[in-house]
């Protein structure tokens, strides 16, 4: 009688043990990055531009983001780029580069119909400004709303295939009020990964 609750407690702990191994997080810290195993453009990639340079309907900044963040990352994302040794251009690039920071959007803010011709769903902190490009079941990709709440994310596309070829974030980096010294470090640190 003794030997069940035993046994019992025995697999209990052992399942709450391997629990953790099991789940999945958003509160990883520092920066992170995935390459596509078809990226191997990356390598001899020395120019950039940017996804879209402007969004294409009017923006709309909510949970407490204002225009000025775009301003940083933009600002910020280009210093980075120049820094590792690539040149923004106007054509021709070797690669694009977009960005989001994650955030929740309520059910009926999320729907096609909301958004102008070419975006996708909006989970960015503003909506209007997104992208449509794939991803070819890269390993380790998650969409922008698996991510946490004001994970900066940094995006590589092949401009003639519209492929994603590289993704760097940091979770859970930028709040609504972060001023531009905290959003170039976190850039950095996620350009870094590449």
């Amino acid at each position: 009688m003794k030997k069940i609750p035993a046994l019992l407690l025995t697999g209990f702990l052992s399942a709450m043990m391997a629990l953790p191994a099991c789940v999945t997080t958003s509160a990883s810290l520092g920066a992170k990055s995935i390459k596509a195993p078809y990226a191997t453009s990356l390598r001899q990639a020395t120019t950039y531009a940017w996804y879209q340079s402007e969004p294409q309907g009017q923006p709309e900044y909510i949970n407490g983001y204002k225009a000025s963040l775009h301003k940083s990352l933009v600002k910020a994302v280009e210093q980075q780029m120049q820094a590792q040794g690539y040149t923004k251009v106007a054509q021709n690039p070797d690669v694009l580069v977009a960005y989001d920071v994650s955030v929740s959007v309520p059910k009926e803010k999320d729907k096609p119909e909301n958004f102008s011709e070419g975006f996708g769903y909006s989970y960015a902190y503003m909506t209007g400004y997104r992208y449509d490009y794939g991803q070819a079941d890269m390993p380790g990709y998650r969409s922008v709303d698996l991510f946490k709440e004001g994970t900066l994310i940094i995006d590589l596309i092949n401009p003639r295939s519209n492929m994603l070829l590289w993704r760097g974030w940091a979770e859970g980096a930028l709040s609504p009020g972060a001023g531009s010294g905290a959003v170039e470090k976190r850039v950095e640190e996620v350009l870094e990964q590449l």
